[in-house]
């Protein structure tokens, strides 16, 4: 990776030394996000954030590299395409692609065409390479549309945070006596592991409500007390959850996650659980139903997941299964 420098600022130049010092300026700063895109995936890849003291890599992002939402599943998408797309990596890595690009291409490229769309950006300016993309997306938008309704899954016991748009404010009023009531009880349900190390508080709050009605209507051993759904395209696998706000849409990343721990609907088919209830019930008595993430031991919003992602090999035995608290970017492409 070829070193990255900046212009020394000094007012009064002409207008051309102006230009060329931004452009530099410019440059240097596409290089710096490319190199923390990079870093960002290493760390995510080798779950380093875990040897610096954090459950998750969202919880590391956002509290010790002072990420917002938007800008960790910004950071988290592209990671993973590099991760699925050996061949973009390589060209992000050598200088050959730059950040605007390497979106782009992460939009529409697969395992099998990610040497031809490499090749076409490494040729091609940035705007005819949008322009590519959009056509390419628009057909097959149209085709989605023409041939096939979305597909209908479950998403089991998982709170989704939205890439776009920015995720929703939800405004609660208190008085001092319940902003006290509040503080007190939110710092006793952390001392005693109710809620995920790490969660913000309104993890604590969804984790009071689940607790309520928990109580009213017990869940069974081997399911969660709510479900919600996301209903996912079949053939570009874009997804949306719908709220009473509107249709929402998700992050692959997020879908990743959630679909490792479902039960999959699809239309003139059997409802099929990406892990059988009974493993399921299993892995949560084995884990005495707390969370195994080390420091955690949280007792509510407790998922499955796999060690080794099925599409890396893992299979659905206990011993590669685990039961973490709302890990929400451990799973990759296809759990």
């Amino acid at each position: 990776m070829t070193p990255i420098t900046l212009p020394d600022f000094t007012p009064g130049r002409p207008a051309a030394q102006v230009d060329a010092a931004l452009r530099q300026a410019l440059a240097a700063c596409d290089r710096a996000r490319e190199c923390a895109v990079l870093w960002f995936a290493e760390a995510q890849r080798r779950r380093l954030y875990r040897d610096l003291g954090y459950p998750s890599l969202e919880t590391y992002a956002t509290q010790e590299l002072g990420f917002s939402q938007n800008r960790y599943w910004q950071f988290k998408r592209l990671a993973d395409d590099l991760d699925r797309l050996p061949a973009l990596k390589e060209a992000v890595a050598d200088g050959e692609l730059g950040w605007t690009k390497a979106q782009q291409v992460a939009r529409v490229a697969t395992p099998e065409t990610q040497d031809h769309w490499v090749a076409i950006a490494t040729t091609t300016g940035r705007r005819e390479l949008e322009q590519a993309v959009r056509q390419l997306r628009r057909r097959k938008s149209s085709h989605k549309s023409a041939i096939a309704p979305a597909a209908q899954i479950p998403m089991l016991n998982t709170p989704a945070t939205p890439a776009a748009p920015p995720p929703s404010t939800i405004t609660l009023r208190a008085d001092a006596i319940q902003l006290a009531r509040f503080e007190a009880l939110l710092e006793k349900a952390h001392k005693l592991g109710l809620v995920p190390a790490g969660a913000d508080r309104l993890d604590a709050v969804l984790a009071g409500l689940e607790a309520l009605v928990t109580a009213a209507a017990p869940a069974p051993a081997t399911g969660p007390a709510v479900q919600i759904i996301v209903y996912q395209c079949p053939d570009c696998g874009a997804a949306a959850i719908t709220t009473p706000r509107g249709e929402l849409p998700l992050a692959p990343a997020q879908v990743d996650a959630l679909a490792c721990d479902a039960c999959i609907r699809q239309p003139g088919q059997a409802n099929r659980a990406t892990i059988p209830p009974k493993t399921r019930a299993t892995v949560l008595a084995r884990d005495r139903h707390r969370c195994a993430t080390p420091g955690c031991g949280a007792t509510r919003f407790l998922e499955v997941h796999h060690v080794t992602p099925r599409a890396r090999g893992g299979t659905n035995q206990p011993d590669n299964l685990v039961a973490p608290a709302q890990v929400r970017e451990e799973c990759r492409r296809g759990g």
